[in-house]
């Protein structure tokens, strides 16, 4: 919506090009966006081919899983059937069975079958009129039932977990006889295929591989994974050629859409410049036609042109701020806003955002986001703005809604943290939290383990707000399968570490957390902390603050863990806490720190745990002196009885 302005004597597009303006506005874009997005773009294509194979390793694996318990659910099937309907091709000993003359040209070692096996199953072929017939026996001790295996050859060629393009191999775990989808082939493993994948038969690993392997120069992934119930592993080989193909489509669109950003940047250069070897002196803003209220102000904080009206049709002159209407509040704001860029204050601020609450005439609250700018002309001498524009907001509706959906998550947050106290005979206890906003990332937790032991907990989820507490909720749902699993603290330090390590995301994936575990059974008490900051402990007028024993959870693949182990003496006092505890600060930054904590709980070592509280919360309160707090508070309080 500029005004459409004619060119200067210029006559022809070269003339453009040439022009001193077309040079600046190109060169800049080159460098400022054009070079910065094409390196984006190459780091993005390295990303997406990266991520593109690590998805595709993902999905083979969990495929080949699938496919796996197809196959064994349908041999199960069929075998179940087959025996009911006594359909087998023999039955008998393995002294029969070594003289049958229907078995007699087969890849079957009988002593590899019977040595040391109860009951089990077995894939081989035999050779008859110049091709191959695939059979699978049935062991139970000293008898053996042998059955076609054609049921598996349609099962490989019609399973939907894999593709047209793809080879399945079900393989005898021992050995790398067995069945294959290759039709040419007799649907059965040929000599080169048994050779790649026997290096991955004969191992007790319980999980899916996949590796790249070479057939016939055309390189494949292979993965593997072994049947559960059946002594069988099933393999899927995928030519490497039909992933990168879609990778290679990838880099093509994204390649032709750079190409054409640069040739779009060039026209947009020359259109630009064709329009600016004119002097331009003001900024034609059709302002009517804007979304939201908006004002154009000189050097001077005189008004060029203005739009009053908000996306909700009220007009900012028809809004109060403090006895005064949102227009007037402008007017003051801009002034000294250019009185600042004229007087180089701050230099470096070029634009400012506010947010700002207002009255209309009967009384409704509206929220405004009032954003400044300086605007510049193309043709200035020096760096100095020539004004500022100024763009207000309705963000009322957007406030409501986030206050909402924040309103919605505090309450599920406080679902996954304790709704009620556990009564502990032996102990005393209280606890308080506040998140810094509505919600938080500290995780806090007191459960029974059984026997007379408990457990109380406090984790510090890096960050705040919505994300930080949903990973507070990953964090508590380990915790609470840790704690189904084991009760000893070495043991839920190492499953934590896992856990965290493997389930939260990597900007969220160190974790400072610290526990007490009291076993009144065996009158001890248990202390974990893994990088979170000490508790204090206060038995016969002795403070104590062991620090941490434990690297953060999280921060390395596995570590040796260290419990400190407490006796549990009557009137011993143990506090828990977060660091935004010590972190409040006052008007003048002062940290509370430990030493203001430590006073604070031995000067009331008399008093009731309820009353700490209070006197902690007061004492929190006053020390700010109405500053916001830094981060989430949590403290726990306990008493042995």
């Amino acid at each position: 919506m500029f005004r459409k302005l004619p060119l200067l004597s210029i006559q022809s597009i070269w003339d453009v090009i040439l022009s001193k303006a077309f040079l600046k506005l190109f060169f800049s874009l080159f460098f400022l966006i054009i070079l910065p997005y094409a390196i984006f773009i190459s780091s993005f294509l390295y990303s997406t081919y990266t991520e593109s194979l690590d998805w595709n390793y993902r999905f083979q694996l969990t495929r080949v899983q699938l496919l796996s318990i197809d196959l064994e659910n349908h041999i199960r099937d069929q075998l179940s059937i087959q025996s009911q309907e006594k359909t087998h091709h023999f039955e008998g000993t393995f002294s029969e069975l070594g003289t049958s003359a229907s078995f007699k040209n087969c890849n079957l070692n009988l002593d590899d079958l019977s040595e040391g096996r109860e009951r089990t199953t077995f894939l081989f072929s035999c050779k008859e009129e110049n091709r191959y017939k695939n059979w699978i026996a049935l062991v139970d001790k000293e008898k053996v039932w042998i059955y076609s295996s054609g049921f598996l050859e349609d099962q490989v060629l019609e399973t939907p977990f894999s593709e047209p393009n793809e080879t399945i191999f079900l393989s005898n775990a021992g050995n790398p006889n067995g069945i294959s989808s290759l039709i040419e082939e007799d649907f059965s493993i040929n000599p080169d295929w048994k050779e790649l994948i026997s290096p991955s038969l004969g191992t007790e690993e319980r999980f899916p591989k996949i590796r790249e392997v070479t057939y016939h120069a055309e390189t494949y992934f292979l993965s593997g994974f072994p049947m559960y119930g059946l002594p069988f592993q099933v393999f899927v080989a995928s030519p490497k050629e039909s992933v990168l193909i879609p990778i290679r489509k990838n880099l093509i669109k994204n390649t032709i859409f750079l190409i054409i950003l640069v040739m779009l940047s060039i026209g947009f250069s020359a259109w630009i410049a064709g329009r600016e070897m004119e002097d331009k002196r003001k900024l034609s803003i059709i302002f009517q036609e804007f979304p939201h209220a908006a004002a154009l102000f000189d050097l001077d904080g005189k008004v060029l042109l203005i739009n009053p009206n908000l996306e909700s049709k009220i007009s900012i002159k028809n809004l109060r701020i403090a006895n005064r209407t949102a227009y007037d509040v402008i007017l003051k704001q801009v002034i000294e806003f250019l009185e600042d860029a004229k007087n180089e204050k701050k230099t470096s601020v070029t634009n400012r955002k506010e947010e700002w609450e207002a009255l209309n005439e009967s009384g409704g609250i509206y929220h405004l986001e009032v954003q400044y700018h300086l605007w510049y002309l193309e043709n200035k001498s020096n760096n100095n703005p020539r004004g500022a524009l100024i763009l207000i907001q309705d963000i009322t509706e957007k406030k409501l809604v986030f206050e909402k959906e924040m309103s919605y998550a505090r309450n599920l947050q406080k679902k996954y943290l304790p709704q009620k106290r556990i009564e502990i005979p032996e102990l005393n206890y209280d606890y308080y939290y506040q998140p810094l906003i509505q919600v938080g990332g500290d995780y806090y937790d007191f459960l029974s383990l059984g026997n007379d032991r408990y457990i109380f907990v406090i984790g510090d989820i890096v960050g705040h707000g919505v994300q930080a507490a949903m990973m507070m909720t990953v964090v508590r749902v380990i915790f609470h399968q840790v704690v189904k699993e084991t009760n000893d603290p070495k043991e839920i330090l190492t499953k934590l570490n896992a856990g965290v390590r493997n389930n939260l995301p990597d900007s969220y994936s160190f974790v400072p957390l610290m526990f007490l575990c009291f076993d009144f059974q065996n009158k001890k008490i248990q202390y974990g902390n893994a990088g979170h900051p000490g508790m204090i402990r206060i038995s016969n007028g002795n403070i104590e603050c062991p620090e941490r024993l434990n690297p953060m959870l999280g921060m390395l693949p596995s570590f040796t863990p260290k419990v400190l182990e407490l006796p549990i003496l009557p009137g011993d006092r143990y506090y828990l806490f977060t660091d935004g505890l010590r972190d409040v600060r006052n008007t003048k930054k002062e940290e509370l720190g430990d030493d203001e904590l430590v006073s604070l709980f031995v000067k009331l070592s008399s008093a009731d745990l309820f009353t700490v509280k209070e006197e902690l919360i007061n004492k929190i309160k006053s020390f700010a002196q109405g500053a916001t707090y830094p981060d989430d508070i949590t403290w726990i309080g306990l008493e042995i009885k």
